[in-house]
């Protein structure tokens, strides 16, 4: 899982002009820059004026909506100066009232005045537990503390190619969300993007991590979870590759579960064959705990649900008892061999 994350902010660009038939005024044009979109901890919202000519004594007033009023007192400022006046305001909204004042060379009294708003807030901040996410389900639950304006879904497949674009409105919910899009197998990683309603954004790439673990098939003894101390060579040589995997992707800091997902042929009912590829995945699981292997590891059966080679019923084949061992740091997306996500954590 790799986080990408951007800010978004904008400056609002405001001219005005003082026309010849305004009371007490010269004619003036001032400009001024409201850098009124900020996130906490990257800076303070302003306020850039420059004057378009000599101004004596100007000094500019803020009365801001909760009630707050300050008087900056800028001084003499020269044609074409410009001066940066910092916004001291608590975390949130508000909406300023402003006046400027000065003396021009003729001693007459310049004055103007303009409206603002101004947003400082958190930075967006989101948390996925990624036992929750199902990318072949088309399902990304999240919890953002700001409020969210809508999600941009990218999907992609096995081959980096897209497959899937939408947009998700969220009119300023915020807390536990859900990103949904309609179910696709096979996803190869997705791309999420994250507005708040004023402006800013956060981005995240979700890319399934897994390895398919090579293995001898362990035969368990008849409608059973157990086997026979012969078989245990097989899980020995199974862990030995599990561990060689664990170590191969150590540089890549990722927080890794091992995932067994057992199978059954059609003798006998679907019904207790989900319960006995269940057991018999659990049971490997346990075997491979009690032998030291220290990551999670979660179960799961599908007993004749998916068969390997299509048999009538009642069809005793090998090939169909089986299992798979996926190392990966969340779990593996839906897809044929993985219709359902019910993994249980093996104590």
């Amino acid at each position: 899982m790799r986080n990408l994350i951007g800010k978004g902010g904008f400056w609002a660009l405001v001219l005005m002009v003082l026309t010849l038939w305004a009371p007490n005024l010269s004619a003036q044009e001032f400009e001024y820059r409201v850098n009124g979109r900020v996130q906490v901890g990257s800076g303070q919202p302003s306020i850039e004026l420059s004057s378009p000519r000599s101004v004596k004594a100007a000094k500019v007033t803020l009365e801001r909506s909760d009630g707050n009023k300050q008087t900056i007192k800028l001084g003499d400022l020269r044609l074409g100066e410009t001066r940066t006046i910092p916004l001291k305001q608590p975390k949130g909204k508000f909406t300023y009232v402003a006046t400027v004042e000065g003396k021009d060379i003729d001693n007459d009294t310049i004055s103007m005045g303009f409206n603002f708003d101004v947003a400082y807030v958190d930075a967006i901040a989101l948390k996925i537990d990624r036992d929750t996410v199902d990318l072949g389900q088309g399902r990304v639950p999240f919890v953002s503390n700001r409020p969210v304006d809508r999600v941009e879904i990218e999907v992609f497949d096995t081959k980096s190619n897209k497959i899937l674009e939408r947009t998700q409105s969220f009119n300023g919910q915020s807390g536990s969300l859900e990103a949904k899009w309609d179910a696709i197998a096979e996803v190869g990683g997705i791309r999420l993007t994250v507005h708040d309603v004023d402006g800013f954004w956060t981005g995240m790439i979700l890319e399934p991590f897994s390895v398919l673990i090579p293995h001898q098939t362990v035969v368990f003894d008849s409608g059973k979870s157990s086997w026979n101390k012969s078989e245990e060579p097989k899980l020995e040589a199974t862990l030995q590759d599990i561990r060689k995997a664990i170590e191969e992707h150590a540089h890549k800091g990722l927080d890794m579960r091992l995932y067994i997902a057992g199978y059954t042929d059609t003798v006998g009912g679907a019904e207790s064959n989900n319960k006995l590829s269940g057991d018999r995945a659990r049971a490997i699981g346990q075997w491979f705990r009690k032998k030291g292997l220290k990551i999670p590891v979660y179960s799961q059966g599908f007993g004749e649900s998916v068969l390997a080679v299509p048999t009538p019923d009642e069809t005793p084949e090998e090939r169909n008892r089986r299992a798979l061992y996926i190392l990966g740091d969340s779990p593996p997306p839906t897809s044929r061999d993985i219709p359902r996500g019910e993994w249980s954590q093996v104590r």
